[in-house]
């Protein structure tokens, strides 16, 4: 997801409810300043991707994130697992770069699952 992308995506995640393009616009902060139709692109390109959906409201689409910002963060990390020539290494290395307090709540949340 490119720069602009996730900050839609931030934008929608921390908006109440379906956004239009235009509110949308009115809180992102890119410098340069962004135009409408850039906005109406990417949000476009993420409804077509499946990471929001649209309905129509009058004239105009509204816009809602599918997923919460964990569980999109979640299906990004097992992508890039499963795109790895060796998974098992690849997230081996990510839980050795966590501090001690994080890897002990991953234990938690796997010794969790496994009751």
């Amino acid at each position: 997801m490119g720069e602009l992308e996730a900050e839609v995506m931030s934008i929608l995640w921390d908006g109440d409810g379906w956004m239009t393009p235009r509110q949308v616009l009115e809180r992102v902060g890119s410098e340069p300043p962004v135009v409408y139709s850039t906005v109406m692109t990417i949000l476009r390109r993420l409804w077509k991707k499946g990471i929001v959906d649209r309905r129509r409201s009058g004239r105009a689409f509204t816009y809602h994130p599918v997923r919460g910002r964990g569980e999109q963060t979640a299906e990004r990390m097992t992508r890039l697992l499963e795109a790895a020539d060796d998974p098992e290494t690849a997230l081996s290395h990510f839980l050795g770069g966590m501090d001690a307090r994080r890897r002990r709540r991953v234990r938690e949340i796997l010794d969790e699952g496994s009751r």
